[in-house]
């Protein structure tokens, strides 16, 4: 077996019982100060206020076993929330990292409710992008803050070691923070080592000339994951290829992209609950059917990814594809 290859989710989870266990066993009756572990619940639910712009963040939090080793801050797609991409959330805290999920007021699901198609096209707009983009560089702030202010938890938190993600309008989010200019906003944040886009997009009336200009100055490492029906959504004109672009557009040096063969845009949202076709897109079967082997693709290997951009270890090839899937590197 090729010890650099990643783990399963399964195997993942398990491993990560047995430490929880074992932590308990050895700690229990110890006359030391109790650890991060025993003092953290495995998820919090905080709200973080930005007073500057007097807006609060809900926030979940996922702590890992034991001394956090890196952070991961996730975006939610459009009418989303921060319970968002919990199977991502759990196979990443399972390998050490803090997974900061954010909720983003304005294009979550309380801003979709009861709006119908007239809110979701409101959720969409340019300065909603900007909230978001505000709203990352904001909690990467507000989590050296309390590293600094050595709030309890925080003191050990390795920020130096930090990773950006997201799904779809989360993607983007993403992409904005790694250095994307579009429409003149710069939402670059120089702190972040590693970034993740799920079911990314440009724009699809952008051609590769285009495209690279604007992503050209993301040179961090940058993990591009789409699939082969990850197409249009609210009938945006997207296409897998479009999707695809975002990986070609970017410098060559430190990117790599995923592609799987049947997966569509709600596959990339990472929820254990299954989406189903709904009044926004239909999903195929194909899609449906395979969405477990899928996210277990994507987990495994995000997660070596991760663990090899932020803690230098190499995850070697890629392993669990199917014959029709991709992951390349350039």
């Amino acid at each position: 077996m090729n010890s650099n290859a990643p783990e399963s989710l399964a195997s993942m989870i398990s491993r990560r019982a047995c430490l929880r266990a074992g932590l308990a066993a050895g700690l229990a009756g110890a006359s030391a100060l109790p650890s991060m572990a025993q003092t953290l619940p495995e998820v919090q639910t905080e709200a973080w206020m930005d007073a500057a712009r007097s807006r609060e963040l809900p926030v979940l939090l996922r702590w890992p076993v034991g001394k956090p080793l890196g952070v991961m801050l996730y975006s939610h797609g459009l009418g989303g929330k921060k319970e968002g991409g919990d199977y991502w959330g759990r196979a990443w805290a399972a390998a050490g990292l803090l997974v900061v999920h954010l909720q983003h007021p304005g294009s979550d699901a309380q801003a979709l409710r009861k709006g119908g198609l007239t809110a979701l096209s409101k959720a969409s707009q340019p300065e909603q992008l900007v909230a978001r983009m505000q709203d990352m560089r904001f909690a990467i702030a507000e989590i050296n803050r309390r590293k600094t202010a050595a709030a309890p938890g925080w003191v050990g938190v390795p920020t130096d070691k930090m990773a950006v993600g997201g799904h779809s309008f989360g993607a983007r989010t993403t992409m904005l923070t790694a250095g994307w200019q579009r429409n003149g906003n710069n939402g670059t944040d120089p702190q972040p080592k590693a970034f993740v886009a799920m079911s990314p997009a440009l724009s699809n009336k952008n051609n590769l000339a285009q495209s690279r200009k604007e992503m050209a100055a993301v040179t961090r490492p940058f993990l591009v994951c789409t699939g082969s029906l990850d197409g249009e959504i609210m009938g945006n004109g997207e296409t897998p290829e479009s999707r695809r672009m975002v990986y070609d557009a970017i410098p060559s040096g430190k990117k790599a992209l995923l592609w799987l063969d049947g997966a569509d845009h709600f596959t990339f949202a990472g929820n254990s609950k299954q989406i189903p076709s709904t009044f926004i897109v239909r999903r195929e079967k194909i899609s449906l059917d395979a969405e477990a082997s899928h996210h277990e693709r994507v987990a495994s290997i995000s997660t070596a990814w991760l663990k090899e951009q932020l803690f230098g270890q190499p995850m070697g090839s890629a392993a669990g594809l199917g014959a029709a899937d991709q992951f390349l590197r350039a």
